[in-house]
């Protein structure tokens, strides 16, 4: 069997990255032997789509790609027009098998067979088999993993093998899972003379028992590639990179942090790629933004909340600010209080909803228009306004625009100035220009969106931000969104480190790739013009020539793009410190996988790794001192993380109570301690000691309730008493469990209860502990 050809770090920064369009699915057709066909959908380049695979055909090809699991049986077919990567529809057959158990359903496949070549196009499988208990660890990791991937290539799909390449970056991403019921994600990307093109390639799910659950096949016809250029070396690509990075200062919350919430000043760095002939940065989106913000100062001072507006007060308020005529008429109203549990301030607003009124709908209820709204009762802001008044039954007609976008930036500006002068000392205009918008694209868009960005001393205030939309017919405005919190910013902006200390930071977080890609991230030649036209209506993608047949070529480009080294928890650059934090919690992080130098000869070295990977062991100076005897704070967050599924980031906020006076909301365990409680762990008392350090028997209690058979743990009698030492523990029944599921073990004869524990012994219990889990734990049961 050949192998895959495999090759170093090849994932494309997201803003390249497209995935295959939906398939745009039809009524299942009831058919006999014969090809058959189905009408064309927008975009296709025929009258009809003929199948050249029969049902038959399909059926058999689905048996010879996959072997079918026992319990599975035959449930349906249906014949699809599949809205494919190449910008054509094409025939897909679509295969259901499913799982039943005393007429219940306990897993489904599907297999999707092109109708044209009888190709596997995608397969999935999901078996929910409550009697399946995954192993633990995982029967395969995630080499193996990677060979059952290549050889199911190899097997439904030989052709394409010689033309993919690996993509590493979930394989770098990658940390041992807590559970057995794990996916490995393999990627192989479509190269050219081994340069990567992304958005065409193979994708294959293995689960950890090593079985193939999922395959999806992308690959477009009418694509070319950028032959005899020659590129700009790597090294220059790389200061290029450094001399055309754009970063900006931004303050970011950590609304997954402890206690309350402060905003971090950081520098964040927009993702760009070069062209890697020219050296110039690919489609450059030019600056948006003004640089000053409406007004040097606010034009009045905030209002104070103690206004307590009645209903009527919050009606006539939006009426006014709006010009809602006669014809809109109440529908709904809705008083909402509540208090911030940060400030202990109590919150409250209206929501309110009208409906146009005429001679053929006198109540309004036919909702011919429409208008909604929201309002801060306390300081009689407006919140959010929207309205909506249809053009008439032909909506497919061009759009007329009377107000030009200056008007609608005109308009805008004076409404902001009149509506929050409060705050337009740090509203930024977002420029635009009316030649950045195709006369194709201004005839069927019906606003102008207008927004003003949050800019504090030229830090810009997270995401918030005011906008308004315009219509482009009447200039009313009709829609309206204050975005901005009540968050206490710097007034001023604090000192951060040198614009080029944190580009070489932040770089040094990518490697460089060479790939293919298409313009304007791959629209041309995906999309059928149609659909194209809608999405460019809406602003869901910028404009560009698309090819009207599917049949047409479009060419792939050569570019140098900056590929993540870390790819998992969201995070962000601290511009005060230089660190990384993660942008949840605001704690530190390292971006690397962390490594330790006091394990390697150590008997719990995988164990300890573990824990250490998913930061269930703190790290000080590269020792994580595995002999040292554990801490109960210490012990308590590895369980919870471990239970977790080695998500740490667990969250409680200023809300949640203390259950114990000595872990306060500003300790580092406070999240685990109070989740530990929540979970039966724990009971709430005065003091719960994290420092302090535990015995044997007592590791042994937390273990057996994180089974969840302390209950079972009081009934000694159960049990075969065969301790030497069962005199001196508590409860035999929690040692006899934790002993008999070899999660602790004895030492001639004696449990020890007494002794203490150190940190490897208790990632050792923990390990074992998650092994007997999957095999004890019920699996749940879904029933669709």
């Amino acid at each position: 069997m050949k192998l895959v050809k495999q090759a170093g770090t090849l994932a494309l920064a997201s803003s390249l990255l497209l995935t295959a369009a939906p398939a745009v699915w039809a009524n299942e057709v009831s058919v006999g032997s014969k090809a058959i066909s189905l009408p064309v959908m927008p975009g296709g380049d025929a009258k009809t789509l003929d199948a050249k695979i029969t049902k038959e055909q399909a059926l058999e090809r689905a048996k010879a790609y996959i072997t079918l699991p026992e319990g599975y049986t035959f449930q349906s077919i249906s014949l699809n027009a599949y809205y494919g990567i190449n910008g054509r529809n094409f025939p897909t057959w679509n295969i259901n098998y499913v799982k039943k158990v005393k007429d219940q359903n306990y897993g489904y496949m599907n297999v999707a067979i092109n109708g044209m070549d009888g190709s596997l196009t995608s397969y999935s499988m999901n078996d929910n088999d409550p009697d399946r208990k995954p192993s633990y660890p995982p029967k395969v990791d995630f080499k193996a993993a990677k060979d059952v991937a290549s050889a199911f290539i190899a097997k439904v799909n030989p052709d394409k093998q010689k033309e993919l390449i690996y993509n590493d970056s979930e394989e770098k991403a990658f940390r041992t899972p807590l559970n057995g019921n794990y996916q490995y994600n393999i990627r192989y990307d479509r190269a050219v003379d081994g340069v990567p093109f992304a958005i065409n390639g193979i994708s294959v799910s293995v689960n950890g028992e090593g079985q193939v659950t999922s395959y999806n096949f992308n690959w477009m016809d009418n694509v070319t590639f950028q032959q005899n250029v020659t590129p700009v070396t790597k090294e220059k690509a790389a200061q290029l990179f450094r001399d055309k990075a754009d970063l900006s200062l931004v303050y970011q919350i950590p609304y997954g942090a402890k206690g309350k919430k402060l905003p971090i000043i950081s520098y964040m760095m927009n993702a760009f790629s070069l062209n890697a002939v020219t050296g110039d940065v690919w489609q450059a989106v030019p600056q948006t933004e003004e640089s000053k913000p409406l007004t040097d100062k606010p034009l009045a001072e905030r209002p104070t909340a103690t206004l307590n507006l009645t209903k009527d007060e919050a009606v006539k308020k939006v009426s006014s600010v709006f010009n809602l005529s006669s014809n809109y008429k109440l529908q709904e109203a809705s008083y909402n209080e509540g208090t911030n549990p940060e400030t202990e301030e109590t919150n409250s607003s209206w929501n309110l909803s009208w409906n146009t009124v005429s001679e053929n709908d006198p109540t309004g209820k036919l909702g011919s228009g429409s208008a909604w709204a929201g309002v801060n009762s306390k300081t009689g802001e407006i919140t959010n306004f929207n309205s909506y008044v249809p053009y008439g039954p032909d909506t497919a007609k061009e759009i007329e625009g009377k107000i030009s976008l200056e008007e609608a930036v005109a308009k805008s500006i004076d409404f902001v100035k009149k509506q929050i002068p409060a705050y337009t000392d740090q509203l930024v205009l977002s420029k635009q220009s009316a030649k950045d918008y195709p006369e194709e694209q201004l005839k069927h868009m019906r606003n102008w969106d207008i927004r003003f960005n949050r800019v504090i001393d030229g830090v810009a205030a997270g995401y918030e931000a005011v906008s308004i939309g315009i219509d482009r017919v009447t200039g009313q405005i009709v829609n309206y969104q204050f975005g901005l919190s009540d968050m206490t910013y710097p007034s001023q902006k604090p000192e951060v480190l040198a614009l080029d200390t944190a580009k070489d930071l932040w770089l040094s977080q990518f490697d460089i790739q060479l790939n293919y890609v298409l313009e304007n991230g791959g629209y041309n030649g995906v999309i059928p013009i149609e659909k194209y036209n809608v999405m460019v209506a809406a602003g869901e993608i910028p404009p560009t020539a698309v090819p009207t047949n599917a049949n047409e070529k479009v060419e792939a480009k050569l570019v140098y793009s900056l590929i993540p080294k870390f790819n998992r928890e969201a995070f962000l650059l601290d511009a005060q410190t230089g660190k990384w934090r993660n942008s949840q919690t605001g704690e530190a992080m390292s971006l690397d996988k962390v490594t330790v130098s006091d394990i390697d000869s150590h008997w719990a070295k995988n164990e300890l790794q573990l824990m250490v990977d998913y930061q269930a062991l703190d790290v000080k100076d590269g020792k994580v001192n595995p002999d040292q005897l554990i801490k109960r704070g210490e012990l308590v967050k590895m369980l919870v993380i471990a239970m977790n599924g080695g998500n740490g980031g667990i969250y409680y906020g200023a809300e949640r109570k203390a259950s114990f006076v000595d872990v306060g909301s500003a300790s580092p365990y406070f999240a685990y301690v109070e989740n530990a409680v929540d979970r039966g762990l724990l009971e709430v008392g005065s003091e719960f000691n994290p420092e302090a350090t535990l015995d044997r028997e007592e590791v042994a209690k937390l273990i057996v309730k994180a089974l969840g058979y302390q209950n079972l743990a009081k009934f000694d009698g159960v049990f075969n008493n065969r301790f030497s030492d069962a005199a001196e523990i508590k409860q035999v029944g929690v040692a006899a469990i934790v002993v008999g599921l070899n999660i602790m073990s004895l030492d001639g004869g004696k449990f020890a209860p007494k002794q203490e524990v150190s940190k490897a012994q208790a990632a050792s219990a923990f390990y074992r502990f998650l092994q007997k889990r999957a095999e004890l734990q019920d699996s749940p049961r879904y029933y669709y």
